[in-house]
């Protein structure tokens, strides 16, 4: 079943929208919407969604927890209902966070000091979700992006063992990563981690692969999500000849036709989406499948190598 992510997304400055009352939104914000988990939640949720993806950064988990709080309260779900999923380790974001807040500026901390903040941002997490452990803690990139500091490694261990510390007392049932390249674990075990990462959430679509990086995973057991398997949404992949005509030849949405690929892949899939359409869309994965012919030709979108525009896991030393 596919997750409901929760909050991470940016206001399309490109574009001008209205409310019902006809009045004009503020166009020229850019962040992050937090406020939309309200709703999208609760109706993810009503569903029969279960995996919720959030993090740190994404300013959602108080959110998450108050639409949480109200279904525990009233009986309709229980903790081991719901699987959730949250990041932490990710660098200060200028323009959308600010230094000295709850994201160290990485790349002035010692590994001690990595130890003291992501010992915090864990709690903080906890507190902000209002429950007793997560499902999967994830570190949420291997640097700050584009980064090349001969400290990273050791920040990372750091990091890390505060994760193996948490999952040792069960406030994390697992533990992985998120854009780390193969190198990245590698260095990691090999400098001394104890537990090999059970997760890498990594950027994945019918236009964007990170071959390597899958392969390397794959062949050690490492889990696989993929976030943002949508691209950049209408105006690219799901308007693709090839997605649109294996679509309605099958009866189903572009969107679901790009989502199953993926899900035949062996990924976990991680849709952000506020509208009531799309998440049914979204949830109905599991009722047809993708002949071998069908696969090999979204399989060769993969030469557009189009993201949404983060650094490459590569970029990061």
């Amino acid at each position: 079943m596919p997750a409901v992510a929760a909050g991470s997304c940016f206001r399309d400055c490109s574009k001008t929208d209205t409310n019902p009352s006809g009045i004009q939104s503020n166009t020229n914000f850019f962040g992050f919407l937090p406020e939309k988990t309200y709703r999208s939640l609760t109706l993810a949720l009503e569903m029969g969604y279960t995996h919720i993806d959030t993090a740190l950064v994404y300013r959602s988990q108080k959110q998450i927890g108050a639409v949480l709080a109200a279904k525990f309260m009233s009986g309709e779900l229980s903790r081991e209902d719901v699987f959730i999923t949250s990041k932490l380790f990710h660098g200060d974001m200028p323009g959308l966070t600010r230094r000295g807040s709850t994201l160290p500026t990485l790349d002035d901390m010692t590994p001690d000091e990595v130890t003291d903040a992501i010992e915090a941002q864990f709690e903080l997490i906890l507190e902000e979700l209002g429950v007793g452990y997560v499902d999967i803690m994830l570190l949420h990139w291997p640097a700050v992006m584009d980064s090349q500091d001969r400290g990273n490694a050791a920040r990372r261990l750091a990091a890390w063992k505060v994760l193996e510390k948490m999952y040792a007392r069960g406030q994390a049932r697992s533990i992985g990563v998120s854009n780390f390249s193969e190198h990245h674990i590698d260095r990691l075990m090999k400098d001394g981690a104890e537990i090999l990462p059970m997760v890498n959430q990594i950027e994945a679509s019918v236009y964007k692969s990170w071959e390597n990086i899958k392969a390397y995973c794959d062949g050690r057991g490492i889990k696989l999500m993929a976030y943002s398997p949508l691209g950049l949404g209408k105006e690219s992949l799901l308007n693709d000849p090839v997605v649109t005509s294996i679509a309605r030849s099958k009866g189903l949405a572009p969107s679901q036709v790009a989502l199953r690929y993926l899900v035949q892949q062996g990924y976990a899939v991680l849709p952000l989406s506020s509208s009531e359409e799309r998440l049914r869309l979204n949830l109905d994965l599991f009722s047809f499948s993708l002949t071998d012919a069908e696969m090999e030709k979204l399989s060769a979108l993969r030469t557009k190598d189009e993201g949404i525009g983060l650094p490459s896991p590569y970029d990061m030393s």
